[in-house]
């Protein structure tokens, strides 16, 4: 890291709540980081499929950070504050800002029944025509969840003032202010007429008082309050920028600002985008808004770090990764795992099949195969699943990337980064700061600080490639018929995974 320079610097601190841990980074105009400080929290799973977490122990674990990164700075040099965070998720709150209950992580799959619900009354085109997009019905998506929350939780909907995303959690917190941002909202608020979607909340029985008010990710939400200050460590009075969705920031700190751009976010889930014009209509991806005019298509998937930390319980015995050890017996094997496929289906799967029935496989097993071909076709599955988004995305957009850009904790492997650059045959550019959605949200509170005209300028400014991965051409030429043959194995295993979820239950 770098050390913090002169004393009139204006400095601004990007805060990403993360699925395990918060993450908080201070950093100069030109991106430097300067401190950074990590906490963790408990995820809860008292039900199969359920997936919660304690709002109070985000919020003690921001403070606990905060502290931290800002002991012995000049609070008054903090110009701004911007925020990141996961999604969909959602949170209850008082009148007096308190959660009731626990949060909903974008995780969890209770409910199902809702979800079906929704698929029987809402088409894609009505879905698409009331919220600009397509994918509104799914399981994990917030117009299942308000319908359960409304018909499981009734004394706490009855109390809810307002249903917040974990970052807008934090920023109520701070602020006292209650809002959130236009890609929070995705899929119950229509960016095209900058209104939440009538149509649906009155399917939903959801009063619309009960949403945030929508604001653009540059947007001042609100200031720190002096009960936040003598909690944080932040001056108070310090403008909050209320940020965006986590890998929204994921991809501004890539500097996927420009049209043609891709990212891959890899983190304990895995996000492909494809920086857009303009909206654009793809199979299995969606299109949203970034910022200031651009749209980024793609999608997220469901395993990605996770896959590397179920390869490490079972075929390691370890439930903290070696990734030194897996990643070396990995890459004694030649690619192509010697005929072996690994299917990344772990949790079901959200972009590009949307199938939470589909499982993950390992394809053509033989007696020659030993622990090493495993875990190497399990890296190169997730590669190829990348390679996969990214193919819809190019399609759709009718863009040619030149690059592959990588971040999140994933991005830290050169093998895995060398193998995906293989597997898509593009260079892999690693950016220097990986903690991508700490400087993505440090990006858009020095936008709405005014530091720049805008994002185009503050990632020029603030965004740096740390290394690049070549793809070996010979290696290309070998994963193109591995990813021809990978790609027939969800359509040919579909009905058995509906057959086994029908049996299983």
């Amino acid at each position: 890291m770098r050390a913090i320079r002169r004393n009139e610097e204006r400095l601004f601190l990007g805060l990403d709540l993360g699925t395990s841990a918060v993450k908080v980074g201070l950093f100069d105009a030109e991106g430097h980081l300067l401190r950074r400080a990590r906490r963790t929290y408990p995820l809860y799973t008292p039900r199969p499929g359920w997936a919660e977490q304690e709002p109070e122990e985000w919020w003690s674990a921001a403070c606990d950070a905060l502290q931290e990164v800002l002991a012995g700075v000049d609070a008054d040099r903090v110009a701004s504050v911007g925020l990141s965070g996961h999604a969909p998720s959602q949170v209850l709150v008082a009148r007096d800002g308190r959660p009731l209950g626990r949060a909903i992580m974008w995780s969890d799959r209770r409910a199902a029944t809702e979800a079906t619900w929704l698929a029987e009354r809402v088409t894609p085109e009505q879905a698409r025509d009331w919220t600009d997009c397509a994918f509104i019905t799914g399981v994990t998506q917030p117009a299942a969840r308000l319908l359960w929350l409304k018909t499981h939780r009734p004394d706490d909907w009855a109390r809810c003032a307002a249903v917040v995303h974990p970052k807008d959690f934090i920023a109520l917190r701070l602020t006292g202010q209650t809002a959130t941002d236009a890609n929070s909202a995705l899929c119950l608020f229509n960016p095209q007429t900058s209104r939440y979607a009538a149509e649906l909340l009155a399917l939903l029985g959801v009063e619309p008082e009960k949403l945030p008010p929508v604001l653009e990710p540059t947007a001042v939400l609100g200031y720190v309050t002096s009960e936040a200050a003598a909690a944080t460590g932040l001056r108070p009075g310090a403008p909050v920028v209320i940020g965006t969705v986590d890998a929204w920031c994921d991809i501004l700190g890539c500097g996927g600002i420009t049209p043609g751009c891709a990212v891959d976010v890899a983190g304990t889930s895995e996000v492909v985008a494809l920086v857009t014009a303009e909206a654009v209509d793809g199979e299995g991806v969606f299109s949203a808004p970034l910022v200031e005019g651009r749209y980024w298509i793609g999608g997220p998937m469901q395993a990605g770090g996770a896959a590397l930390a179920w390869l490490a319980r079972c075929f390691y015995g370890r439930e903290q990764p070696d990734f030194d050890l897996m990643e070396e017996e990995a890459s004694a094997v030649a690619p192509g795992a010697k005929g072996l496929l690994f299917l990344p289906y772990l949790q079901g799967e959200r972009a590009p099949v949307w199938d939470p029935k589909a499982r993950g496989a390992l394809v053509g097993l033989t007696d020659r195969h030993v622990r090493a071909h495993c875990a190497r076709a399990v890296y190169e599955g997730m590669a190829f699943a990348v390679r996969d988004l990214l193919e819809r995305c190019r399609a759709a957009a009718g863009l040619a990337p030149e690059v592959l850009r990588v971040c999140g904790g994933g991005s830290t492997s050169a093998f895995w980064n060398q193998i995906k650059a293989d597997v898509t045959g593009l260079p892999v550019q690693r950016v220097a700061v990986l903690d991508a959605a700490c400087l993505g949200a440090a990006l858009l509170a020095a936008v709405g600080a005014g530091a720049f005209r805008g994002l185009d300028e503050a990632a020029g400014a603030m965004v740096r490639v740390a290394d690049t991965f070549d793809p070996v051409l010979a290696h290309v030429s070998r994963y193109d018929g591995l990813f021809a043959a990978w790609g027939r194995l969800y359509p040919a295993l579909r009905p058995v995974f509906s057959q086994l979820g029908r049996l299983m239950g």
